[in-house]
C-alpha cells in the first residue's frame, strides 16, 4: 500500500528532524504528533547532554518580509512545560541565520543549517546550500485557501455554515471546500463532535499562520497601486477626505490607519485601502494620491463579501475587519497596538 502523502509542513518537520538525528548520540521523541494541535511538534532531544524540550514553528519559506513578525510571534507564543520554541524551514539564508542567533532563537532547515543553544549543548552548522527546488505551499495557504481560513477566523460559527454559504462569503470555488476542510483536520485544526458539529481547534497556530500566508501569498494578489500622499498631507487627514467622498463609504479603511481608528493612543504613519478596482482611479484623484513604490497608502482589492466590519463604524467611514487590520501590523514599531487589538477584538471571537 503506498505511504500517505505528507502535507508539506510534515515534510519540512521530518527533513529537519533528519538532521537533528544527525547529532552524535541524539534521541528525538514526539511528544504530539499532529502539525496543528495543541502543543504541535512539541519533542523531546535527549543525549549525554541531558534532556530538553522544543515547540516548533514551522514557517515553510523565510523571507525578510516576515522575519520581524515570526521573531516577534516566537517571543509571545506560549510554550508547554519547558519547551523552548525552535523554527524549522524549508531553507534559512546566512543572512536571516544570523539575525535570529542574535535574537537568540534556535533553529533547523531541510538543508542542514541548525543552530541549537542549550549549554551544555551547543551546535552551529552553517553554509549549507539552498536546495533547488523549494516545496510549495499547502493548498490551504494557497489564495482560496487563506481566503476560507480568515472566514473561519472572522466567525468561529462559520465553520458549520453550509459549504455554499462559506463559497460565497469567501469568493472561492463550491468545489475547493471539502479538500480545504479535509486540510484543516489534517493538521489539527479540525474537529467534529459526536453530535456532527465541527470546530476549531488551536486556533493561535492557524492564526499565526494565516498572517504570514496572507502576507506572502494572499495580500500580493489582491494588490492594485502603493501611493504617495500629496504634499502637505497626512495619513491621519484620509478619514475626514474619505467623508467627502461620494464613494468614500465603500473604501475600507485598514493597515496601521485602522487601528488608530479601532484603538486609541496610535499614531499612524501609513494606511491600507481596500476598494474595488473600478474606483481605483477615482479614489486616487479625490485623495490626490500619486503611485510611488515607497508611499505611505496600500490600495488592494477585497475579496469575498465580508472583508467590512459588522461592528462600530465612525460616522460616513467603513473600516475593514480587525482581522485583516491586525494582519497588517507586523512590524515592531506596531507591537503594542497589534497587541491590544488581537486582546480587544480577536480574542472575544475565539472564545479565549
Amino acid at each position: 500500500m503506498p505511504r500517505k502523502a505528507l502535507i508539506k509542513d510534515e515534510q519540512i518537520i521530518r527533513d529537519c528532524m533528519k538532521n537533528i538525528r544527525g547529532i552524535p548520540q541524539a534521541k528525538i521523541e514526539f511528544m504530539v504528533q499532529k502539525v496543528g494541535g495543541p502543543f504541535s511538534g512539541t519533542f523531546r532531544l535527549s543525549g549525554p547532554w541531558g534532556e530538553f524540550y522544543y515547540l516548533i514553528k514551522v514557517v515553510p519559506k523565510l523571507t525578510p518580509m516576515v522575519t520581524d513578525l515570526v521573531i516577534h510571534q516566537i517571543r509571545t507564543s506560549a510554550a508547554p512545560n519547558d519547551a523552548k520554541p525552535i523554527l524549522v524551514s524549508h531553507y534559512i539564508s546566512p543572512q536571516m541565520a544570523a539575525l535570529l542567533k542574535q535574537k537568540e532563537i534556535e533553529y533547523a532547515d531541510c538543508s542542514g543549517n541548525l543552530y541549537l543553544n542549550r549549554m551544555p549543548l551547543y551546535i552551529e552548522i552553517g553554509g549549507q546550500k539552498h536546495s533547488p527546488k523549494p516545496p510549495g505551499a499547502d493548498r490551504l495557504f494557497r489564495p482560496s485557501g487563506l481566503k476560507l481560513v480568515y472566514q473561519l477566523l472572522r466567525n468561529r460559527q462559520a465553520v458549520n455554515a453550509t459549504y455554499r454559504a462559506l463559497a460565497d462569503d469567501s469568493g472561492i470555488a463550491l468545489g475547493a471546500i471539502g479538500s480545504l476542510f479535509a486540510e484543516l483536520e489534517k493538521r489539527g485544526n479540525l474537529a467534529t463532535d459526536e453530535s456532527g458539529m465541527r470546530q476549531l481547534e488551536a486556533i493561535e497556530e492557524l492564526l499565526q499562520r494565516w498572517q504570514l500566508g496572507y502576507l506572502e501569498t494572499l495580500k500580493p494578489k489582491l494588490f492594485l497601486q502603493r501611493c504617495q500622499l500629496a504634499p502637505g498631507y497626512t495619513v491621519n487627514q484620509i478619514p475626514e477626505k474619505l467623508k467627502k467622498l461620494s464613494a468614500g463609504e465603500q473604501v475600507l479603511i485598514g493597515g496601521e490607519l485602522g487601528a488608530a481608528l479601532l484603538t486609541s493612543g496610535f499614531q499612524p504613519q501609513s494606511a491600507v485601502l481596500y476598494l474595488q478596482a473600478e474606483l481605483q482611479l477615482k479614489t486616487m484623484l479625490q485623495l490626490q494620491l500619486t503611485p510611488n513604490p515607497d508611499g505611505q497608502i496600500t490600495l488592494l482589492q477585497p475579496f469575498g463579501r465580508q472583508c467590512s466590519w459588522s461592528g462600530w463604524q465612525p460616522e460616513g467611514l467603513t473600516l475593514a475587519d480587525p482581522l485583516l487590520t491586525f494582519a497588517e501590523l507586523y512590524g515592531t514599531a506596531t507591537d503594542q497596538v497589534a497587541d491590544k487589538l488581537y486582546h480587544q477584538y480577536l480574542l472575544p471571537r475565539f472564545g479565549q
